[in-house]
């Protein structure tokens, strides 16, 4: 056996590292043999550990010396001597080495964490005189023996020395198996036992033999007593292992006097070299996972920094954000000829936090500090992963928001560690999907971490887990283009499932549709084991007047240069894009002063005409700037109609053939220069393979509002409904098209289109995007023109709400349909009936004795109601106060009925909460109250009636209480085994829900 550890056959002295593994070998080797010596003398050995590594393999030699001492046979007398001389070897360790580095395990460790030899090979040759001393130690105690081979019950030769007629068996922890290939005992981990191979082609085996299993428990260490806060932080650690480790290397554990440690082999940043490691952990005080340092005892996300090394990872990062700052600065000038200029910090816009049905609204809050809550999250590892959602109107700011985020933080942690200073922050790695349409999550992930040359996408979901890295997404709904769509989380998942409940990801998504989509993709994945996942919305709000006038001050833009735009460009000042384009317009004299036509136009036509320049042959212009303008509105609509954001070369070359109603060849060197456009990149140096994009989203909606209203205005409104189911408009393209059309033919378009949408057997919506773009239009010619243009509204969707405050005298139906947030007129007189319409928040804008003009509204959808001066979320309380002022409800109950206990009532606010928020778990502390105090909903009927409904839960089979790892004071996750949804129907589908109402009625069950 010990010839396998021999470098002579590849012609090489042997490494300082193969020196350790051989040592490690013959102290096993020592050890077993004593346990079977003793064991032999009619004596119980003391027990082997279960998974010992070199400084547990020295400490029962120790042990077990003693025991050898105490037996009065020729084999203890032989090996107790062996033992002797080699704990003797052992100690002297390496008596020329450093002081720090003399102990023998230490300098293991030391060479094992990545440490360099001191200068000279003094240590190297005293470990292979101390590998050889040991050897002869071991061979001597056997001179006298002679060795006896006995075939086992399964075919197998179990071996035994024998010294004048006393007899050692090595069974179980030595043996040979038919094909020749010797059986080394190495660890019994996972209730299966593991064994060194020499001799045959496999360096390990795991045996199932009931029979060696049976033999090996009574001569091992007891299992320890189950902590389960241990069992995960040891899956963990060998997790985290694997996202830095060669990827042909194992990581190997074993059981170690204060907790555990892994041998494994480092991938190195370049090259395909490794670094041979083994690294110690424990639980330390409150449960704090610890590594040990050379330095001693350190938390485990050190250990992690360490690995990753955090101040290159810092530096390159922000080395690599800079560079996309200045791409993004250099793409502004070439498109629009923006200059840059120094205006000291970002404005940044605020953000009002929700859930991801947009209940529990917080305060609007400041980006920074949207920031600082993530790093809370990060800090407390709530047992969900959190999802934060950035949503906001193309133009709002959402990609600089993120991508400052991201080098702000890098700057800070690289500053700290320069001069030498801790740094508890995590970094945001920034990844932006523009470009990488059909590419995935971790694709994209492996690209951005590329320039570090220290991480892959494994690395960075280890810092993610551990709180020391959060996930930007920048437009992470185009990653698979329209597939994003039909399964909204499908990208996302394999990310949730690796992370398990732990760390942040914060991601951006084009618009409320989208949202709606991925709620309904995770309604479907959590009935197929999703992780346990928290998501949350971040709106971006646009800017105040005052946040307007302090950005044109430091711009240098006079105020007097406001009195020239319209109402409608004002308001589109509140979005920084259009604010940055009016004070370089401004600022421009190239421009003169602004035109009559509207923010927007303006806007194009200086894009079309730059675009324009490129497209020349000598001082001959190959398209005018109408014809450009309509290519580009061509191309938007190729790219909406394959809900994607590029558009390849030939999609490119038919828009243009389109627009000038020609073929390319018409036009000598049309074809030729088409590819100069800015917004063509190719994906390889064949440029048959290139994709064309917009710089700007906002571009991609005013482009394809032209192509929209251009068909209502030639007088083709079959065409403009055709364009309504292919894919979501946002705000920007919604504003245009009505804009550009006029409020009469969009209501006419939509008007005649509407009742296409319902399935006449169900009466159902067919066409959610068609019906989304619906509610989008009504809502926008409501807003344009201060009035309802029709009696009646059928088969909307209003994803983002519909806001009546100003309109007088309404009277109108909604049929069909279905209102995120409906804000009722603040004027008296109106009447609004609700049919078959479904709507989930209601806030009254005037007197609350006005409800009277509301009917049809059915209490049980709504999931607020906002009163001047209350915000209602019980639903008996919502019933109230609807019937107190007058509105017709028509699933009220019977007023003179008596309400059901409360505990029922509380149980069904709080499942339904679970339903809307697409939750099936709660983290809840040791005494079973939410753990985080932001859950508002849970602790609406008080700590008692929440206690009693998670208790019922548990006891109705309906949920289970399951432990997880965490440090400081306990927690528990609460998870439900079915949905939410199937404990509300009650309808005898589910074993245990008909137990659990009974029992919160005082019903015998």
């Amino acid at each position: 056996m010990e010839t396998s550890y021999s470098p002579l056959s590849a012609g090489r002295p042997r490494s300082i590292h193969e020196g350790f593994s051989v040592l490690d070998f013959e102290l096993r080797f020592l050890a077993l043999l004593a346990a079977a010596t003793v064991r032999a003398a009619g004596r119980a050995p003391a027990l082997v550990g279960r998974s010992p590594g070199l400084g547990e393999w020295t400490a029962y030699l120790r042990r077990v010396g003693q025991q050898l001492d105490e037996c009065p046979t020729v084999p203890a007398s032989r090996v107790g001597r062996a033992v002797t001389t080699v704990l003797d070897l052992y100690d002297q360790g390496f008596p020329g080495a450093p002081r720090e580095l003399r102990d023998l395990k230490r300098l293991r460790d030391h060479i094992s964490h990545g440490g360099p030899l001191p200068s000279g090979k003094n240590e190297l040759a005293t470990l292979d005189h101390l590998v050889r001393a040991i050897a002869d130690a071991v061979t001597e105690s056997l001179d006298e023996a002679q060795l006896s081979i006995e075939e086992g019950e399964l075919g197998d030769q179990r071996p035994s020395f024998v010294w004048n007629g006393d007899r050692v068996s090595l069974w179980p922890f030595l043996f040979m198996k038919p094909s020749g290939v010797w059986h080394l005992f190495s660890k019994f981990a996972r209730a299966q036992p593991s064994f060194l191979c020499f001799g045959g082609g496999s360096v390990s085996s795991s045996p199932s033999d009931e029979a060696i299993r049976a033999a090996l428990h009574p001569l091992l260490k007891a299992r320890k007593v189950d902590n389960g806060t241990l069992v995960h932080f040891i899956k963990d650690v060998e997790q985290d292992l694997r996202g830095f480790a060669d990827d042909d290397s194992e990581p190997v554990y074993a059981d170690h006097e204060q907790g555990f440690e892994y041998y494994w082999d480092k991938a190195t940043g370049e090259g395909t070299g490794t670094q041979p490691r083994r690294d110690y952990f424990r639980l330390g005080p409150d449960n704090a996972r610890q590594w040990h340092a050379e330095t001693g005892w350190s938390p485990y996300s050190d250990y992690l920094r360490s690995l990753a090394n955090w101040q290159v990872i810092a530096t390159r990062l922000r080395q690599k954000l800079e560079q996309m700052e200045r791409k993004v600065v250099a793409e502004e000038n070439d498109t629009l000829g923006w200059v840059s200029r120094e205006h000291g910090t970002t404005r940044m816009s605020k953000v009002v936090v929700s859930d991801i049905d947009g209940s529990q609204s917080e305060p609007a809050r400041t980006f920074a500090e949207l920031i600082d809550g993530i790093d809370q999250d990060l800090q407390a590892n709530r047992g969900q992963t959190q999802v934060v959602f950035i949503n906001g109107e193309a133009g709002i700011g959402k990609t600089r928001a993120m991508l400052d985020a991201a080098k702000t933080r890098a700057q800070e942690v690289e500053r700290a560690l320069l001069a030498g200073e801790p740094s508890s922050q995590a970094l945001f790695l920034y990844v932006r999907s523009t470009g990488q349409v059909l590419d995935s999550l971790r694709t994209v992930v492996d690209s951005a971490v590329a320039s570090t040359r220290n991480l892959t996408d494994k690395g960075v979901k280890a810092l993610c887990r551990n709180g020391l890295m959060t996930l930007l997404i920048d437009g992470f709904d185009e990653l698979l283009g329209g597939v994003g769509y039909s399964d909204a989380i499908g990208s996302l998942r394999p990310w949730l499932d690796e992370l398990g409940g732990r760390g942040v990801v914060v991601v951006s998504a084009r618009s409320s549709y989208y949202m709606g989509q991925y709620r309904s993709s995770v309604e479907r994945a959590n009935e197929q084991g999703l992780p346990f996942v928290r998501h949350r919305v971040a709106a971006v709000q646009r800017w105040s007047p005052k946040d307007i006038e302090a950005f044109l001050d430091e711009y240098g833009v006079p105020r007097e240069s406001l009195g020239q735009l319209s109402e409608h460009d004002r308001q589109l000042l509140g979005l920084p894009f259009f604010a940055h384009a009016f004070a370089e317009m401004t600022l421009n004299p190239d421009d003169g002063v602004i035109m009559s036509n509207t923010l927007a136009d303006r806007l194009l036509d200086k894009y079309v005409a730059r675009e324009e320049g490129k497209l020349t042959q000598g001082d001959t212009a190959l398209m005018n700037r109408a014809e450009l303008r309509r290519t580009f509105e061509y191309v938007a609509e190729f790219m909406a109609s394959h809900e994607e954001r590029e558009a390849d070369i030939n999609e490119l070359q038919d828009a243009a053939e389109y627009a000038i109603n020609s073929e390319l060849s018409s036009r000598r060197h049309l074809k030729q220069r088409l590819p100069m456009l800015c917004g063509l990149a190719a994906a390889s140096d064949d440029t048959s393979v290139s994709r064309f994009r917009f710089q700007h989203e906002l571009f991609f909606d005013q482009f394809l509002a032209g192509a929209a209203s251009r068909y209502l205005l030639d007088g083709h409104p079959s065409l403009f409904q055709g364009m309504l189911r292919q894919s979501p408009w946002r705000a920007a393209t919604v504003t245009g098209i009505v804009a550009a059309a006029g409020g009469a033919r969009v209501v006419q378009a939509i008007t005649d289109f509407a009742p296409q949408l319902q399935n006449a057997e169900n009466q159902q919506i067919e066409s959610t995007v068609a019906a989304t773009n619906l509610g989008a239009l009504w809502a926008a010619v409501i807003k344009s023109t201060g009035r309802f243009p029709g009696p009646d509204v059928l088969n909307a969707v209003f994803a983002d709400g519909l806001d009546l405050s100003q309109m007088q005298g309404v009277n109108t139906r909604i049929i069909g349909c279905e209102v995120d947030g409906l804000v009722l007129p603040a004027s008296g007189g109106w009447s609004l009936t609700l049919k078959n319409t479904v709507v989930k928040k209601i806030r009254v804008s005037g007197a609350p004795s006005d409800l009277a003009g509301l009917r049809g509204v059915r209490h049980s959808d709504l999931v607020e109601l906002l009163l001047p001066n209350e915000l209602l979320y019980r639903k008996e309380h919502i019933l109230e106060a609807l019937q107190r002022y007058g509105a017709e409800v028509i699933d009220a109950v019977d007023r003179h009925d008596d309400l059901p206990p409360t505990e029922v009532l509380a149980a069904r606010h709080y499942l339904t909460t679970m339903a809307r928020r697409v939750e099936k778990s709660v983290i809840l502390r040791s005494d079973h109250q939410p753990e985080d105090n932001r859950l508002k909903w849970a602790q609406e009927y008080g700590p008692d009636i929440w206690k009693t409904f998670v208790s019922e839960l548990v006891t109705s089979g309906l949920a289970g209480n399951e432990n997880f790892s965490a440090s400081g004071e306990r927690k528990i996750r609460l998870r439900l085994k079915c949905s939410p949804a199937a404990i509300l129907a009650n309808d005898g589908m589910r074993v245990g829900t008909q137990k659990f109402w009974n029992r919160l009625e005082g019903t015998p069950n």
